[in-house]
């Protein structure tokens, strides 16, 4: 006999269905399978992700973080040598630190900033609404970047 505890499991009695083709399903089937899932749950837990706006893949912040740390040194070196400041060594690494210390958590802004346009369009019926322009455009006033 089944103990229950004051805290039971919620039913879950709505589904989401889709059509894959073989060669699709297949994929999905070995990717679920090296997460230890079955393709139901694999699938369940990528549509509660997406839904929150909490999934973006591991890749896509590290490739994103390093444009936006290389764009921050190059904004500001370009900037220091309009204004005829003198490009030394300590000065160089303090850009890259610099650019280092908050390269995931922009890269994370922005990812999260594209993914709720890109289910802003969805929720409008324009499923096809390309990304682009994500938060700003590059340099501040100060010429200076983030």
């Amino acid at each position: 006999m089944e103990m229950r505890t004051s805290q039971t499991k919620q039913l879950r009695v709505r589904s989401v269905g889709t059509k894959l083709t073989e060669s699709e399903y297949a994929q999905c089937e070995q990717v679920a399978a090296r997460h230890g899932l079955a393709v139901s749950e694999w699938c369940r837990q990528l549509l509660l992700e997406a839904s929150d706006g909490a999934y973006t893949r591991p890749e896509a912040k590290v490739i994103l973080g390093e444009i936006l740390a290389l764009r921050k040194i190059v904004i500001n070196l370009v900037y220091g040598r309009e204004a005829s400041e003198p490009l030394t060594e300590e000065h160089v690494r303090e850009l890259i630190k610099s650019a280092d210390s908050d390269k995931t958590t922009k890269a994370i802004e922005r990812l999260q900033a594209a993914l709720t346009i890109q289910l802003r369009g969805l929720n409008d019926g324009h499923h096809n609404q390309s990304v682009t322009n994500i938060s700003g455009n590059g340099a501040t006033t100060t010429g200076l970047a983030e």
